[in-house]
């Protein structure tokens, strides 16, 4: 006896996710999240909006999974420097090198797609929010860690905790904001270290001038 296959119901799902994903993110980290529409990466990608919804949700579900393939890619290897066997200058060093590098040829847009979408938070929607808040206080914490443990060795200014991940917080802001206004990447570097390396006890950042 000849069995029947059971019909599928609804569409063949022909979208493919990573594509949708790719395109998303680097419009969003390009031109900001908030003037971009499902309808722009549809036009780059060759999908339909009905398909984008049924795979994301809304636009507030597709902005969520830009972010948590963002956070992978930008965010998690920040943290892992700060998770890392090293000194405390090491570290700042190292945490410079990775916030300023060369975008161009990395072959992605300047700046930080995380911290525009922070600045943008208000006309975002309540996901996005909400996972902006998770990913944020995730990266605090692991400033939090590596400052304390960097207090244990007796190389840490004496600021309190909770305090110094906040200004180490908004110096990344900062340099992600200048690289989006184009100011030169060696000038970055010098605000970075000026700030960063007065965090550090008996350090004496060398700062460029111009």
């Amino acid at each position: 006896m000849n069995e029947k296959s059971t019909p599928t119901r609804g569409r063949p799902k022909t979208l493919d996710r990573d594509q949708v994903l790719q395109a998303a993110l680097m419009e969003y980290w390009s031109k900001g999240p908030r003037d971009v529409s499902i309808s722009d990466i549809c036009g780059l990608t060759g999908t339909s909006k009905p398909g984008v919804y049924r795979e994301f949700g809304s636009d507030d579900g597709l902005k969520v999974s830009v972010l948590e393939t963002y956070h992978r890619l930008a965010i998690l290897p920040l943290i892992d420097i700060l998770e890392k066997d090293q000194s405390t200058i090491d570290a700042i060093d190292a945490l410079i090198s990775f916030m300023t590098q060369d975008r161009t040829n990395l072959g992605v847009p300047q700046g930080c797609l995380f911290v525009m979408m922070r600045a943008e938070a208000q006309q975002l929607g309540p996901s996005t929010c909400a996972k902006l808040h998770e990913v944020r206080r995730q990266l605090l914490d692991a400033y939090e860690a590596w400052i304390t443990c960097s207090k244990s060795r007796g190389d840490f200014a004496d600021i309190p905790t909770d305090v110094a991940a906040l200004f180490m917080d908004a110096q990344h802001g900062g340099a992600m904001r200048m690289q989006r206004e184009g100011v030169p990447n060696d000038t970055v570097v010098s605000v970075l270290g000026t700030a960063l390396h007065m965090l550090v006890l008996g350090e004496k950042p060398d700062v460029i001038t111009h």
